[in-house]
């Protein structure tokens, strides 16, 4: 990101009291939409609850971002959260899938014996989950951005974005790896920014290509 969010109160405060206000703005809502996410990933039973969640929270996280953080924060989560609930859940059940047979294919791997097929097996575990986290992490801003496209037509473009954006795909893996060792190391930020963190910075990246893509169509 060039910057960090400011609003116009925190410009009036100058020097570093200024810069010490952006950063606790930003990590107040980054723990709030962690705890947004959770509790709406909870409230749809989990599995009906996570992409509508992530939906919402994503939406937060963009304009905090953009340098607009919002001014009422449960308000704004719990109306998008409604609001995509549905929607979010149609392009969300490929995913779903996906996410499945990587179980499925995990619990394969945990129980083969060493040798070639347990090698086939785990790059082939390994390349489906950095492919089912870049469409993750891709269909939550193209949903946000893209209100009005038929869902059908929404998916097929996040699900051949990770193909199709190499880069953007490897940077957002690479982020969420980096976040993920991070986390292993340092456990207190899990509770505190485990979901809104990677939603964030995977949402930023994902943003930033769909911008250039925008600019490249008009």
């Amino acid at each position: 990101m060039s910057s960090l969010p400011t609003t116009h109160d925190d410009l009036a405060v100058g020097g570093w009291a200024g810069r010490v206000m952006v950063f606790l703005r930003v990590a107040t809502q980054l723990v709030a939409v962690n705890v947004l996410v959770a509790l709406g990933t909870l409230a749809g039973g989990i599995v009906l609850g996570a992409y509508p969640a992530l939906g919402a929270g994503g939406s937060v996280l963009a304009r905090l971002a953009g340098g607009t953080p919002s001014e009422h924060l449960w308000q704004e989560f719990w109306a998008g959260y409604r609001a995509g609930f549905r929607r979010l859940n149609v392009l969300g059940a490929p995913l779903t899938v996906g996410f499945l047979l990587l179980a499925l294919d995990a619990s394969v791997l945990a129980a083969a014996s060493a040798g070639p097929a347990r090698a086939a097996l785990t790059v082939g575990v390994v390349a489906l989950t950095g492919y089912l986290l870049v469409a993750l992490a891709t269909l939550v801003p193209v949903a946000r951005r893209y209100e009005d496209v038929p869902a059908a037509r929404t998916w097929r473009f996040v699900a051949v974005a990770p193909l199709l954006s190499p880069l953007t795909g490897l940077a957002v893996v690479v982020a969420i790896a980096v976040l993920a060792v991070t986390f292993t190391y340092v456990t207190v930020l899990i509770p505190l920014v485990g979901l809104s963190l990677p939603l964030l910075v995977s949402g930023w990246l994902v943003d930033q290509r769909l911008t250039t893509l925008d600019a490249r169509a008009a």
